[in-house]
Order: C-alpha cells, then structure tokens, then sequence
C-alpha cells in the first residue's frame, strides 16, 4: 500500500465530489423554503379573501366586529363597548338611509353603463359581459340590491 492510503484524512482536506452534494443541498433547501413561501402565501391570499367577501356579505355584523375589536384592542369596560356598540349602529343606520336614498340613481347609471356597453358588443358578448356584471355588481355592492336590510332582531 501507498502512504497517502495509511495516513488518515485530515480535517482540513475535502473528500473529492463533496462539493457538488453541497451545492445540490442548497439548491435543495432553497427550492423548498421557495415552495413554502409559495404555498403560505396562496393560504394567506385564500383566507384573506374569504374574510372581506363575509364582511362585505355581512355588513350587519360591522358594529359588533368592530365594538369587539376595539374593546380588546383598546382594553374597553363592557360599558365602554356597549356605548361603542350602539352609537355604530346608529351610524350604520343611517348610512343604509342615505345610500337608499342614492340607490335610485346609482342603480340608474350602473344600468346605463351596463346596456351602453352592450350595445357595442355582439349577442354573445354582450350576453356574456351582462351575467358577468350582474355577478360583480351583487358581489361587491350587495347594498344596491333592493332587499338588504339587517336581520330581524338586529338593533
């Protein structure tokens, strides 16, 4: 046998090919921590989402979500939030009466906007482009449909 095959490896010396397993380790780890970043956002984005299309279906539930809030945030006495509660549902009360009072006219415009679009578009399209704005317009402007109001019992 050669000396070099007697003398033990020094702690110093790389085996040969370990640098390559090095580089598929990092490469490795950082595909990985890249896919959680992935995926942790899409969770983030998914439950994001379904927290603000609640909200916006829920518009009643605003002044207890937000006297709740407050109280554990700001550290209200029960009273505090009582008193908290009632006056933001009194302004939720009135918002309803001003936005039903430019409903009318709001639905008016959005309704001219809607056929004046179509009137551009083939049949097709134009059926098309009217489903898919009757769908965002209940969507995201719940109000303007002709029934909400808050549920029975609800101050």
């Amino acid at each position: 046998m050669t000396d070099q095959q007697n003398q033990p490896s020094s702690p110093l010396t790389v085996p040969r090919g370990t640098s390559r397993r090095w580089w598929k380790a990092l490469l490795l780890g950082l595909a990985i921590r890249l896919c959680g970043a992935v995926i942790g956002s899409a969770l983030t984005l998914i439950v994001a989402h379904r927290i603000v299309v609640h909200a916006i279906d829920n518009p009643h539930e605003a002044p207890t979500r937000i006297a709740n809030r407050m109280k554990r945030k700001l550290d209200l006495s029960e009273e505090q939030r009582a008193k908290v509660l009632e006056i933001l549902t009194e302004r939720q009360r009135a918002i309803h009466a001003i936005r039903s009072e430019a409903q009318p006219k709001v639905v008016h415009e959005l309704n001219l906007a809607k056929e004046q679009v179509a009137a551009v578009l083939n049949e097709k399209q134009a059926r098309s482009w009217r489903e898919r704005f009757d769908s965002l317009r209940r969507r995201w402007l719940p109000w303007l449909a002709p029934s909400w109001a808050p549920p029975p019992g609800h101050r």
